[in-house]
């Protein structure tokens, strides 16, 4: 089992999007992470030592911790883009989305610090890994839709885009949003760290290749 003590993100400083974009990207990474899990579904409940014999299941599997790192990202991207321009203290979110976990009965080591904090070029966002019962990558696929629902209803329905009453102010729905952006981003990290104990995935070394793969791209220094 490889451990690691939190995810690292880069903040993507040549990229700005808005919440409008950010909902598109993550609807197009949550399709592709779909796509991925199903194709590694036949070898979800093999053994580490046997799988490590076939290459195939080894990238399938590489590929479904790839497009989490890419979902967790375009969440958490914006997240930061909301610290920079839109005023939202992270302090303060990640408090609200611990207390919304606790609300829901989630547990979690409550012993360990969570917080958003800046190193240079990065942003360390560390999440708690939840103790839930019967986690498994198909309900975290279907886990990050339902977020991804409840994000869309926050910017359509709940803001009055077609002309239905709005519900919430203006800064209400920043919060809302950050909070459900947080949700989706929790789902990854709490699959990461599965992935981690249950199949051996080398998340520290996926980390790296994922900020490698973004500084190709132009997207961060």
């Amino acid at each position: 089992m490889i451990m690691f003590e939190a995810i690292y993100l880069p903040k993507l400083n040549n990229l700005t999007p808005t919440l409008e974009s950010t909902l598109l990207k993550a609807i197009e990474e949550a399709g592709e992470l779909a796509r991925a899990v199903l194709r590694f579904l036949p070898y979800e409940d093999l053994p580490a030592a046997s799988r490590r014999y076939d290459p195939e299941g080894e990238k399938l599997l590489a590929d479904v911790a790839e497009e989490l790192l890419d979902v967790a990202q375009t969440c958490v991207t914006m997240i930061f883009v909301m610290e920079d321009f839109y005023g939202m203290k992270p302090d303060e979110l990640i408090g609200a989305h611990l207390a919304k976990l606790a609300a829901k009965g989630y547990r979690y080591d409550t012993g360990r610090s969570y917080a958003i904090s800046t190193c240079g070029n990065f942003k360390n966002l560390n999440l708690p890994r939840l103790a839930i019962e019967g986690v498994t990558l198909l309900k975290t696929v279907c886990k990050i839709q339902e977020e991804l629902g409840e994000l869309t209803q926050f910017l359509g329905k709940r803001s009055g885009a077609s002309g239905e009453k709005r519900e919430l102010t203006g800064q209400e729905i920043l919060h809302e949003c950050s909070l459900e952006l947080l949700d989706i981003a929790q789902c990854c990290f709490t699959m990461m760290y599965i992935m981690a104990e249950k199949y051996d995935v080398d998340v520290k070394a996926l980390s790296e290749k994922h900020i490698a793969k973004l500084r190709r791209k132009g997207y961060c220094a």
